[in-house]
C-alpha cells in the first residue's frame, strides 16, 4: 500500500536515530534547500536547485553520514539499458534520479522540523496534495477490505466510512473516492511518523533554533489561523482564553484550524461543548438523579444569538476541514445542538470517562489529560471551563475586596 518514497521515509527514519550527533550538521550543510523546498511545496518557488552538479556534492556528503549508498540506490532504480548510444539519456536520468532521492531526504527533514511547529497538519495536508498523483497512478478501484480498513480507521475523513462504499467478495470499490484515498494513505502515515518524531527532543542549538525560527516566520505568513476566541459565559464578562478549554477541546479547534479533519463524534463533540460554552457552560447531559436532560437550542438561546453561533463557527471553523461541506455542515451543526431539524434535542458533549474509552469514535486521540483533568471534581469537559470561570472570578473578587480594604484604611 506504501508508496516508494514513504517507504524511504521510514528508511530514513532508522538512519536518523543518532539524530543528536549529526543531524545539526545536516541542518546547517543543507538549510537552503530545506527552506527552498518548504517554500516550492507551498508554490513559492519552481525550483530547489541551481547548480545540480555541486548541489550532489553536497548531498552526497550528507548521504554518507547517514549511510546510506545513493549511488547503488541510483542504479537499481536505472532501466536497463546497455545500450552504448544511450549514455548521455542514463546520465541525465541518473541526476534525474538523484534529484528526487535528495528531495525526499529534504522531504522528511522538514518533517522532522515542522513535527516540533504547530504548523505539522498543514505542511502533511499540502504535501499530500501534491503526492497523491503518484499513489492514485498504484491504486486500483477496488482493494482488500483490510487495506480500507488501516487507512480509514486512522483517517477521520467522514467520506471514508465503509457503510458509504459497494463492499463485495472481500474487496472494497474506492472508485469514487480514489483521489481523497490517495491523500490519506499519505497523511495517515506521515502523521504517524510525525508522532514518532514528536517523542525525541531536537537539539538544543543554534542551527536547529534558526531554521525553526525562518520556518515559523514563513508559515505564519503562509498559514493564517483564524482569531478564536471571546465567548461569553454565564456570570462573566469578557473574554474566555482559549488555555481556559480542556485539553481535548483544544485539540479538535487546533486539528480544525490547522486543515485536519476530526472524526464526526469528535466534531459534534466540539460543536455542542462550543454551544453550552457560549451559552450555558453549566449544562451537563444528566440531571442531579441520572436523568438524560433533554433541550433544544431555543431553549437555551434567543434564534438570532443561534443562527450567528452557527454563522461564525462555518465561517472561522470548518471551512478549514478537508472534506467541507456548507450545506452538510450547517445541517450536522443544527441537528447537534437541536435546532431546527432531526429530533430537535441538543446532543450532549460525552462525559471524560466517554472520551477515554471512546469504542472506535475518534475522541480518545484528543483526550490527552493535564493536571486539572486528573482532578476527581472534572469528570466532564465543561467541568474544565467552569472551574477556570471560577478561579478567575474569585480572584477578580479577591483582587476587588483587597483593592476596598486598601481604601477603607486610607480614609
Amino acid at each position: 500500500m506504501l508508496s516508494e518514497y514513504l517507504k524511504e521515509f521510514k528508511e530514513y527514519l532508522e538512519r536518523f536515530k543518532s539524530v543528536d550527533i549529526n543531524f545539526s550538521e545536516v541542518l546547517n550543510m543543507s538549510k537552503k534547500f530545506i527552506i527552498g523546498r518548504l517554500k516550492q511545496i507551498f508554490g513559492d518557488s519552481s525550483t530547489i536547485f541551481t547548480n545540480i552538479n555541486s548541489e550532489i556534492t553536497i548531498f552526497n556528503k550528507i548521504f554518507q553520514m547517514i549511510d546510506y549508498d545513493i549511488d547503488e540506490e541510483v542504479e537499481r532504480r536505472l532501466p536497463k539499458n546497455d545500450n552504448r548510444f544511450m549514455i548521455g539519456v542514463r546520465m541525465e536520468k541518473r541526476i534525474e534520479i538523484k534529484k528526487e532521492i535528495i528531495t525526499n531526504l529534504l522531504d522528511f527533514i522538514l518533517i522532522i522540523l515542522l513535527a516540533h511547529t504547530p504548523y505539522f497538519n498543514a505542511f502533511i495536508k499540502k504535501y499530500a496534495e501534491i503526492k497523491k498523483i503518484k499513489v492514485i497512478k498504484k491504486l486500483p478501484n477496488k482493494i482488500s477490505v483490510w487495506e480500507f480498513i488501516k487507512i480509514a480507521s486512522r483517517s477521520r475523513i467522514n467520506d471514508l466510512h465503509l457503510e458509504r462504499l459497494d463492499l463485495e467478495n472481500g474487496l472494497v470499490d474506492i472508485t469514487t473516492i480514489k483521489e481523497i484515498f490517495a491523500k490519506e494513505i499519505i497523511r495517515v502515515e506521515l502523521m504517524e511518523l510525525g508522532e514518532n518524531i514528536k517523542k525525541r527532543k531536537l537539539p538544543d542549538d543554534n542551527v536547529v533554533k534558526e531554521l525553526l525560527d525562518e520556518i515559523n516566520n514563513y508559515l505564519k505568513d503562509k498559514i493564517k489561523y483564524e482569531h478564536v476566541g471571546g465567548i461569553k459565559a454565564l456570570n462573566f464578562k469578557g473574554n474566555i482564553p482559549l488555555e481556559w478549554h480542556p485539553p481535548c477541546i483544544r485539540g479538535i479547534l487546533n486539528d480544525i484550524l490547522s486543515g485536519g479533519s476530526p472524526s464526526h463524534y469528535a466534531r459534534r463533540s466540539f460543536v455542542v461543548y462550543w454551544f453550552c460554552a457560549k451559552f450555558n457552560p453549566n449544562l451537563r447531559p444528566l440531571d442531579k438523579n441520572g436523568n438524560l436532560v433533554n433541550v433544544s437550542a431555543t431553549d437555551i438561546a434567543p434564534e438570532e444569538e443561534i443562527e450567528k453561533f452557527i454563522d461564525e463557527l462555518i465561517e472561522m471553523l470548518f471551512k478549514n476541514v478537508e472534506d467541507f461541506d456548507e450545506k452538510k455542515t450547517r445541517y450536522y451543526i443544527m441537528h447537534n445542538i437541536g435546532y431546527k431539524v432531526g429530533h430537535g434535542r441538543l446532543t450532549h458533549c460525552e462525559y471524560c470517562k466517554n472520551w477515554q474509552n471512546d469504542g472506535g469514535k475518534g475522541l480518545s486521540y484528543y483526550c490527552k489529560p493535564d493536571d486539572l483533568c486528573k482532578k476527581k471534581f472534572i469528570i466532564h469537559p465543561l467541568d474544565y471551563l467552569c472551574y477556570n470561570i471560577n478561579k478567575h472570578l474569585n480572584k477578580e473578587k479577591f483582587k476587588k475586596m483587597k483593592k476596598e480594604d486598601k481604601n477603607g484604611d486610607n480614609k
